[in-house]
């Protein structure tokens, strides 16, 4: 994480220069599998708060401090309803916690300053103001929202630079509009963060328990919908319903592979997933599944290995040869520096067991054309997308 500190808004900054330096050290860039979020140190034990949806479904993440520092961290609690998540660090980070505002609503209109790093950033301050503050309920305000856009996690400050809650997606929380964000308030996550107040050894075997926002119900992150009430679950991507015949059969496909359709998911028509071409191969490689806005086409795209320094010409044409031999769906590319082998299915009239051949196929001539090319240019090998 870089010192570089990007702002924008409307507001004047000075007022809030020197609170800021002493707070930007407890914002935390979090990658969790192919998910990428923020967070901040909210304990003097270094328990991180951040959005479950920013988060997904992970058991362990990175964390990467403003200085630089990277720690392993992993999910010990959430609260699925109001989209909030807790993350013990490995080891005490040495970072003073942000300052929670005694109980106090916000006020519409009220200035606050909004902090966020998304791994591979540098730290980012957002001046925003309060534009809406809606009723309480059962005592609580659930939500409030900002007149700026943040991502899940970010931590939301005062003038005085106390948190006033984190961008989350609580349930029954308006739509936010383009250009704004919705905050849950500290009022409404303080006993879930009480809970963790302790030492971090006390929280090494503790693991969250997902339970359904209409009727409290834990659920499985694997199911679609709670057992309990049917309600749809909210996972980081909701299901279209106009494609849900083939998002199911991805899931069927994954799961046919071992592996977890909601934790692979990466966007709303995309999973990232690591494969061995076999039980013992020492190195996963990523593989990028996509469907397409329709549902019908499926697209794979898994790295190989990186454009190697010398002998292009013998190179290129050694791809072109292997891709007019080849016989199957798969082809080779280049983009930038990477070569990749990729495919694009017809989904029509295909099945899970279709999908998953398709899949494990192309982790297959992955790693048979990773080692040719190794082989004979010395192309350096490559597992994961140099864009990732």
């Amino acid at each position: 994480m870089t010192a570089q500190l990007a702002a924008h808004g409307d507001g004047d900054l000075a007022l809030l220069h020197e609170r800021v330096a002493r707070a930007r050290r407890a914002i935390v860039a979090i990658r969790a599998g192919a998910l990428a979020t923020t967070g901040w140190v909210a304990l003097g034990n270094g328990v991180v708060v951040t959005s479950r949806r920013g988060l997904g479904y992970p058991a362990e993440v990175a964390l990467a401090l403003e200085d630089g520092r990277r720690l392993a961290g992993r999910v010990i609690a959430a609260d699925v309803g109001r989209d909030v998540a807790l993350v013990a660090p490995g080891e005490p980070p040495g970072v003073a916690a942000l300052s929670l505002r005694a109980p106090g609503e916000p006020r519409l209109g009220e200035r606050a300053a909004v902090l966020s790093c998304l791994p591979g950033q540098g730290l980012r301050l957002a001046v925003a103001r309060i534009c809406q503050v809606p009723r309480k309920v059962d005592g609580l305000l659930p939500s409030f929202e900002l007149d700026v856009a943040a991502p899940p996690g970010a931590a939301v400050l005062d003038t005085d630079g106390r948190v006033l809650g984190v961008v989350a997606a609580p349930a029954g929380a308006p739509g936010e509009l383009p250009g704004h964000s919705v905050v849950l308030p500290v009022g409404s996550f303080q006993p879930l963060l009480g809970s963790a107040d302790r030492p971090l050894l006390d929280l090494r075997d503790r693991a969250p328990v997902y339970r359904c926002p209409a009727c409290e119900e834990p659920f499985d992150i694997e199911s679609d919908r709670c057992l309990g009430c049917g309600r749809l679950l909210p996972h980081a991507f909701p299901p279209c319903p106009a494609r849900a015949a083939v998002e199911r059969m991805i899931r069927q496909a994954l799961s046919a592979l071992g592996i977890v359709a909601n934790r692979a998911r990466v966007g709303p028509r995309t999973w990232r997933i690591a494969q061995r071409p076999y039980p013992t191969a020492e190195t996963a490689t990523q593989v990028d599944i996509e469907i397409d806005e329709a549902g019908r086409l499926l697209s794979l795209r898994a790295p190989v290995v990186g454009v190697p320094a010398a002998h292009h010409e013998p190179f290129y044409r050694f791809l072109l040869t292997m891709n007019d031999q080849s016989t199957g769906e798969f082809r080779l590319s280049i983009a930038d520096d990477e070569v990749s082998v990729s495919c694009v299915a017809s989904l029509e009239g295909s099945s899970d067991h279709d999908a998953a051949l398709l899949i494990d196929g192309l982790v297959q001539m992955a790693d048979e054309y990773r080692r040719t090319l190794a082989d004979t240019f010395e192309a350096a090998p490559r597992f994961e997308s140099a864009s990732r």
